[in-house]
């Protein structure tokens, strides 16, 4: 009995020891997998109100009114075992996707930060209704890989088909997912506790089973839950339990993954890990089916940009992409349980998540819901002083001093509402002196910016409500500032920039692309940037070229200058042989418009060295311009009506003058007539009859020529600029008016018009 008695102490003792070393190693584990209980940082995102509705499959873990300064973020799954959680959009807040029209999705997700998470989230789009959900073959929702949305691997049996599974998904679907677990159980014997078959068997967790993405299991893939070609069988022989243990058939199933990405774009060599503590930002763009089609097409963008959750994060960008999926929109309508017909073409979209034996914190917060307002941002850098030269991804470089241009659109496309509450936050590229700019709405209104709006590094502005049924429905906010490197001896790299366009309802970001200055290795020193035309016929824009590396010979030969004038082209010029390095450029009046002009000249050579331009500014006087000076009403003599056709002229003395302003270049005069609609109509004609006897029509905008400055009479020219055209007309010519036979008696009126044409 004392040899039972101790033996019994001593196995009691071992199984103390591993219970404890059990519950030590589980703890330890839990402890260092959560390192967030919640984000610290949240990117800007919408206010959500009730646009988004926690679906009605339960348990539904997830928690929607998770308010942060920067927008209202909605939690999938919190860090915790055997969560689940649906989210979709509230169709009843006017929040759904429209397959028949052009729609933008962007949103922020964050998933975890932990070594091990699980399982991730899904986006779906699905037309099964608020209860949504993968199903357990007991009807119950199911956890683990298939995330809320993919079918359900629970039955081992024979009984069990791809068929079977794909029934268990969410109906009337497609979804995208970011797996954060490897389920890569692969052999039937696996699926049970020390390799059998045991009734407690709860599902099978080996969707990932075929892939081959390297040492990672982070991924992202597409299909359709529902479709049983979704999902792949495998069999195999697993032990019974019992006294024989007999093998039996046993069935699993691997998931086909489109589109898999297991790399960032960026970096192929490298393992794409979701969990790391960023918020990954998430574009999707939509395009409906073409006339007679019903495959409409989908992209993504996922890590176009990103924010760290918290502080001693760093930052780490994944890109990854992929254009033009095929949507097989009829996949939304097959089963016949639907929230929206085929002819709405509607269906809803949201995020689904559950996890398992492993867990993570997943999260999303809104920037766009495009039934409400669906709008676009784009944003351009142009180079005024190289021929406004749009600067793009093979050609970005600028020079120091260059007139640089920077222009932002924004403009709603399509939704319910208008898009209101508009705030610009337009970062600004450096080394740029901003001279100010202006907002131009499409209904022609506009806003002037200042410079002082400009010298923060960040103009906040807000913008008009962009509107669904009238203008403006647009804007186009434009800046203008002149490179000043502060490297311009050597080439500066300016990085990219962001502009956000907040609204209630939308929230729109876009890049603005990075530029290079180039060093100027030139240096143009103009005698006097400030020229006065006055009355001479040209006027000389005089400098000095020099290279700032002064051990290098000055060549006249090989240099050029590239000069402007005003918003012309440009023009070049080349230097007078010899090695002083003097340029002249002849600037002509006629090149001039009245006023203040501006002429910006730069200088090249032939290896590639050039300068930072010059803007020299020239006045020309301004004068009265050539005008016409004449009477409002000029009348015709009055005759007997006779049943002949005479010839009327004019009565009292007529006033047509033209006031030449004493510039070179030559006027012509025209005119032609009308029949006044007060007056009754004139069985006859008006006439302008020339020197010469000839008669021409001036009626119904026939315009004749009737003075020339070219060969004007000298003798009728007053003070040397009035020049009196009716004057030079005796009784039988100039302008004249002839009546036919039948010509009734009244008062009539014609309307005369005076064209003047002054140029070279």
């Amino acid at each position: 009995m004392r040899r039972k008695h101790n033996k019994l102490r001593y196995v009691l003792s071992i199984s103390l020891l591993i219970s404890f070393c059990f519950i030590f190693k589980n703890y330890q584990t839990v402890h260092a997998q959560f390192v967030y209980d919640q984000p610290t940082l949240f990117p800007k995102g919408l206010t959500f109100s009730d646009y988004f509705i926690k679906g009605t499959a339960s348990p539904n873990n997830a928690i929607t009114d998770r308010t942060s300064v920067n927008g209202d973020s909605i939690q999938i799954t919190s860090p915790a075992n055997g969560q689940k959680g649906y989210v979709w959009s509230n169709q009843d807040s006017k929040n759904y996707f429209n397959l028949n029209e052009k729609q933008t999705l962007s949103m922020w997700v964050f998933l975890g930060n932990d070594e091990t998470p699980g399982d991730g989230l899904t986006f779906v789009l699905q037309n099964s209704g608020l209860d949504a959900a993968a199903k357990a073959k007991n009807g119950t929702t199911a956890s683990g890989q298939t995330m809320g949305t993919w079918g359900t691997d629970d039955d081992y049996t024979s009984s069990s088909s791809p068929q079977g599974v794909a029934a268990k998904a969410i109906q009337n679907s497609w979804a995208l997912e970011f797996d954060t677990y490897e389920n890569v159980l692969n052999s039937g014997a696996s699926m049970f506790n020390n390799g059998s078959i045991d009734k407690a068997f709860n599902g099978n967790s080996s969707f990932d089973s075929l892939l081959n993405i390297n040492s990672g299991y982070s991924h992202i893939a597409y299909n359709y839950p529902a479709e049983a070609d979704t999902y792949v069988q495998h069999s195999d022989y697993s032990a019974t339990t019992g006294i024989i243990n007999l093998p039996t058939k046993t069935f699993w199933y691997s998931m086909l993954h489109s589109g898999l990405r297991s790399t960032p774009d960026n970096n192929k060599s490298s393992s794409l890990k979701l969990s790391n503590g960023m918020w990954h930002h998430l574009t999707f763009s939509y395009q409906p089916p073409t006339d007679g089609s019903t495959t409409g097409h989908l992209s993504y963008v996922f890590d176009d940009k990103v924010l760290a959750a918290d502080d001693s994060v760093t930052a780490v960008k994944q890109p990854v992409s992929e254009s033009n999926i095929p949507i097989d929109t009829s996949e939304f309508y097959k089963n016949s349980k639907q929230q929206f017909s085929s002819n709405e073409g509607k269906v809803l979209w949201g995020f689904t998540g559950s996890t398992g034996s492993n867990a993570a914190r997943n999260m999303v917060e809104f920037e766009s819901i495009p039934s409400l307002v669906e709008g676009s941002a784009d944003a351009n850098i142009y180079d005024d002083s190289q021929a406004s030269k749009e600067l793009s991804s093979t050609d970005n470089t600028i020079y120091n001093g260059d007139n640089v241009r920077l222009v932002y659109n924004i403009k709603r496309d399509s939704g319910e509402n208008d898009w209101t509450g508009i705030n610009a936050t337009i970062n600004l590229p450096s080394d740029i002196n901003y001279t100010g700019g202006k907002i131009v709405y499409n209904d022609n209104t506009t806003e002037d910016i200042s410079a002082s709006d400009l010298s923060s590094g960040t103009l906040v502005k807000s913008i008009k409500d962009l509107l669904k049924t009238n203008d403006p429905s647009g804007a186009t906010i434009t800046l203008n500032g002149v490179a000043n490197s502060s490297t311009p001896e050597t080439d500066n790299e300016i990085a990219s920039t962001t502009a956000d366009f907040s609204g209630s309802d939308l929230i729109k970001d876009v890049d603005l692309q990075g530029f290079t200055i180039k060093a100027t290795t030139m240096k143009l020193t103009p005698d006097n940037i400030t020229l006065d035309i006055g009355s001479k016929s040209s006027i000389d824009a005089n400098a000095t070229v020099s290279y700032l590396d002064t051990s290098i010979p000055l060549d006249n030969s090989k240099i050029t200058a590239h000069y402007k004038i005003n918003d012309n082209s440009e023009k070049t010029q080349s230097l007078t042989s010899g090695t002083d390095g003097k340029l002249s450029i002849s600037v002509a009046r006629t090149d001039l418009n009245d006023g203040d002009n501006t002429v910006t000249v730069y200088v090249t050579d032939t290896d590639g060295n050039r300068s930072s331009p010059v803007t020299y500014t020239i006045n020309k006087p301004t004068k009265v311009p050539t005008r016409i000076d004449a009477d409002s009403d000029m009348y015709f003599k009055t005759i007997n009506v006779s049943n002949q056709k005479q010839i009327v002229k004019r009565s009292g003395s007529w006033k047509v003058n033209v006031i030449d302003n004493g510039d070179p270049s030559n006027w012509k005069l025209s005119a032609s007539a009308i029949q006044d609609p007060s007056s009754p109509k004139l069985d006859g004609d008006l006439l302008y009859v020339d020197n010469n006897g000839i008669s021409k029509s001036i009626l119904d905008g026939s315009a004749i020529q009737i003075a020339d400055k070219s060969d004007f009479p000298a003798n009728f020219i007053s003070d040397g600029s009035t020049y009196q055209v009716a004057n030079t007309w005796n009784d039988n010519d100039g302008i004249l008016l002839e009546t036919n036979s039948d010509v009734k008696s009244g008062n009539y009126k014609y309307d005369v018009t005076w064209d003047l044409t002054d140029s070279l």
